[in-house]
């Protein structure tokens, strides 16, 4: 890996986004990081005023007055100032802590709203996701880091501000001096401005990479198979050769940047120090009092370890600023599938149809589209199986008729209405939809199921009827703590961990509750065990009895009952019947539909 020396000017041009971080930060924590911003500043003018009060009260006593009441106000004054200094630098710590505290959780909540009213497709871009997930990452300490760095450069500001100015109303020339000491640590500061972000490579492939190794040896998502098949090694070693690269670039970076800044500084060293005989040159010589030799000297300790620190906050700030950036970026992400201005109200129906009219749709980025001027008919209060090989773009149809997506060209009505017509969450209410990859979410049976109409009130009888007709009732009775058992064991050693199959009867249970005229089922039986999914369809009838149905499914066992059955291949459909005319037919869907009954039937053989 190289890494990138840039100018300074170039670093205080990437502080651009300095403005949105203090937008940000102005929205989540305003009226503090003000207050807060007052004390620093003001606690970074303390040290040259107390500067000044000491080169008063040195030339006070040079000058044989003794200890006169002037004297004692002078040291009354410099207690004054100590104290005053110590009350503002504690105000200005405790609002960095309320900074901190209501920014991370005014970010947190931003974040999480605004990822939940983005498309779809923006998840599902790889490039998009790791600028979320780069947002993420930074969440918990950048911004809090951006107020940081602003306000002690605030203070440290104010400190070499305040000693300049007391020199130049003294000695004006000592005060050209105090630049001059700064110029070799600006000069370093330039060259080092983004070293320490050219090395850290989280965005990078093989970033991405070592941290996907990592995932692979510290999560449960893959113990099992890391084990099977003795992996543990062979991730071990692509993250140990990516680690010690890192680990190479970023020692290479440092040790530049504190030779680059040992020299500067010893240069600084030489014109202070230059400063100091100049000085001390003119006392000797009746040019100038010891009290300003007295203010030169504070005055030179704290230029320089205000300017030092002032230039480390800087470049925190700028290296702070390249990661806050990704934050920026996704929140000024919009989504497009939006309601119109005027929204139609749905149409009032026990159940509706639903119609592909010459529908087009490629995926972002993809070279050919799923779907070329396709069009399907879901009839009202039918049952339609879309049966088909992977890749035939079922579940691409489910996203579309859910307006996940919206097609490129054609259109989808609902009772002969466009559905973009409509607001897209109230649309929604009128599905219900198990997916294929359903969320196992980690919470009580009771709220898996109950999830399925939010904002209503929990009927227990509504619940226990959805959960029945899942054939999910029995497991959840017969779970520790019934409905209030805790699903998943991510949160707690109690929770109780389910098979797959399990899991799909909780999502059908789900999707049941919502008791939406329109269900949309995945594979909602495929992980089911051939029992349990014999019994399931045994009561089919009954589950979807006056809804238009839309079921999707690989086993074609399961599609006999379904009023209707399309054959789905390579994005078009291919046969349209009952399962006895395609069987007549003698097709494509004869030829699956004995292929797997063949495997059956060698099944029940052996």
């Amino acid at each position: 890996m190289t890494t990138a020396r840039i100018p300074l000017q170039s670093g205080l041009n990437a502080l651009k986004v300095l403005p949105q971080a203090l937008a940000l930060i102005r929205e989540g924590a305003g009226r503090e990081f003000v207050l807060g911003g007052a004390a620093q500043v003001g606690a970074g003018l303390i040290p040259a005023a107390m500067g000044l009060g000491a080169k008063w009260l040195v030339d006070a006593l040079a000058s044989g007055q003794g200890f006169t009441r002037h004297v004692m106000l002078l040291v009354a004054l410099q207690f004054v100032l100590a104290g005053l200094g110590l009350v503002l630098q504690y105000s200005a710590d405790y609002f960095r802590v309320a900074v901190r505290e209501r920014l991370q959780r005014h970010l947190q909540l931003r974040v999480a709203g605004h990822a939940a009213g983005l498309d779809l497709a923006f998840f599902e871009l790889p490039g998009n996701y790791d600028a979320f997930a780069q947002a993420q990452d930074d969440l918990g300490f950048r911004p809090m880091l951006m107020a940081y760095s602003v306000l002690i450069s605030l203070q440290q500001a104010a400190t070499v501000t305040g000693f300049f100015l007391a020199v130049l109303a003294f000695q004006p020339v000592l005060a050209l001096a105090l630049l001059l000491a700064a110029l070799p640590t600006l000069f370093a500061a330039g060259k080092s401005g983004s070293e320490s972000w050219g090395s850290y490579d989280l965005n990078t492939p093989g970033g991405r990479r070592a941290a996907y190794f990592e995932s692979l040896l510290t999560r449960d998502q893959a113990a099992k198979e890391v084990r099977l098949y003795g992996l543990a090694p062979t991730f071990l070693k692509g993250l140990q050769e990516h680690t010690l690269q890192i680990m190479a670039d970023k020692l290479s970076v440092e040790k530049r940047r504190n030779l680059r800044f040992g020299w500067s500084g010893l240069l600084g060293i030489a014109v202070e120090y230059g400063a100091l005989a100049f000085v001390v040159y003119r006392v000797a010589t009746g040019g100038a009092t010891l009290g300003d030799f007295t203010l030169m000297v504070t005055a030179l300790a704290g230029v320089r370890g205000g300017l030092t620190r002032m230039l480390a906050e800087l470049g925190q700030m700028y290296e702070n600023s390249l990661f806050f950036s990704a934050l920026t970026k996704f929140l000024a992400q919009k989504p497009l599938i939006l309601a119109p201005a005027s929204p139609l109200p749905l149409p009032l129906a026990a159940a509706h149809t639903l119609r592909l009219e010459n529908v087009t749709f490629p995926y972002p980025g993809a070279e050919r589209p799923v779907f070329q001027n396709l069009t399907l008919e879901l009839r009202a209060g039918e049952t339609t199986a879309l049966v088909g090989v992977n890749g035939a773009g079922k579940t691409t149809l489910v996203k579309l008729l859910t307006r996940l997506y919206d097609p490129q060209e054609g259109r989808i009505t609902l009772d002969g209405v466009d559905i973009r017509d409509f607001d897209p969450d109230e649309y929604r209410r009128s599905l219900g939809v198990v997916l294929q990859d359903f969320t196992r979410y980690q919470l009580s049976a009771r709220e898996n199921i109950a999830l399925g109409r939010v904002g209503e009130t929990d009927e227990d009888a509504r619940l226990h009827d959805a959960a029945q007709r899942s054939n999910a009732l029995e497991l959840i009775q017969g779970l520790p703590e019934g409905w209030d058992t805790l699903l998943g064991r991510q949160f707690h050693i109690r929770g109780q961990d389910l098979s797959g199959g399990q899991w799909q009867r909780i999502a059908l249970a789900r999707a049941l509750y919502r008791d939406a005229p329109i269900l949309l089922l995945d594979e909602p039986t495929a992980a089911l065990d051939a029992e349990t999914e014999a019994e399931l369809f045994g009561k089919y009838r009954d589950l979807t009895r006056g809804k238009t149905t839309l079921l999707i499914t690989h086993r074609f066992n399961t599609v006999r009952m379904a009023d209707r059955i399309v054959l789905l291949e390579h994005g078009r459909i291919l046969e349209d019947g009952t399962h006895a005319e395609l069987l007549a037919l003698g097709g494509r869907y004869a030829e699956m539909y004995e292929v797997q009954a063949e495997v059956y039937r060698e099944g029940v053989a052996s």
